[in-house]
C-alpha cells in the first residue's frame, strides 16, 4: 500500500475519533450542520479549481466518479470548519479574527504539508497563500450561515420539548 492511500485511512481515522472524543455531546448535531454547510462551498470551489487547472489530485478514491479528493474536499476540511465554528470565542470582532487566522494557517499548512510530501494535491498554477484565501472566504461564509440558522434558539426548545 502506498503512503498517499495510507494518508488517506490516516486523515478518516483521526477525523472521525476527533469527531467523536472532541465534539460536546450537545453540539454533534451542529458539527455536522456546520460540516454538510461547508462541503457545498468547499465541492463548488474544488471542482471549480480542478476545472479550470488551478490544482490536481493525481491520487482519487474514486478517480472515475470525480476528479477531486473526498477525503480533503469533502471530510477533512469540512469537518474542521465544524470544530472552528462550534469552538469559537464569542468575544470580540477581533478576537474572532484572529482565531480564524489561526485556523486557516494551520489548514493552509497541512493542505501544504500534503502537497509537499504527498501526491494527493498538486499546485498546478496556484499558491499556498490562494489556498489560504479560498479557505478564509468559506470558513466566514459557512459561519456567517450558520450563526443564521441557530440565531433564534426558541425554535429548537420546541423540537426538544416535543421529542419529550
Amino acid at each position: 500500500m502506498s503512503r498517499d492511500y495510507i494518508v488517506i485511512i490516516l486523515i478518516w481515522v483521526i477525523g472521525i475519533i476527533a469527531y467523536l472524543f472532541l465534539t460536546p455531546k450537545n453540539r454533534y448535531r451542529k458539527v455536522l450542520f456546520a460540516l454538510i454547510l461547508c462541503q457545498a462551498f468547499v465541492w463548488v470551489s474544488s471542482l471549480l479549481h480542478v476545472k479550470y487547472h488551478l490544482l490536481a489530485f493525481p491520487v482519487r478514491e474514486f478517480p472515475k466518479a470525480t476528479d477531486v479528493l473526498v477525503t480533503t474536499e469533502y471530510f477533512f476540511y469540512p469537518l474542521l470548519s465544524g470544530f472552528y465554528i462550534i469552538f469559537e470565542p464569542k468575544r470580540s470582532l477581533v478576537i474572532r479574527f484572529i482565531y480564524l487566522s489561526f485556523w486557516i494557517s494551520g489548514l493552509t499548512l497541512m493542505d501544504v504539508m500534503l502537497v509537499k510530501y504527498t501526491n494527493l494535491i498538486e499546485y498546478v498554477q496556484y499558491a499556498w497563500y490562494l489556498t489560504w484565501i479560498n479557505f478564509f472566504c468559506v470558513f466566514v461564509v459557512t459561519n456567517l450561515i450558520y450563526q443564521w440558522f441557530f440565531k433564534d434558539s426558541a425554535h429548537f426548545h420546541i423540537d426538544k420539548e416535543a421529542v419529550k
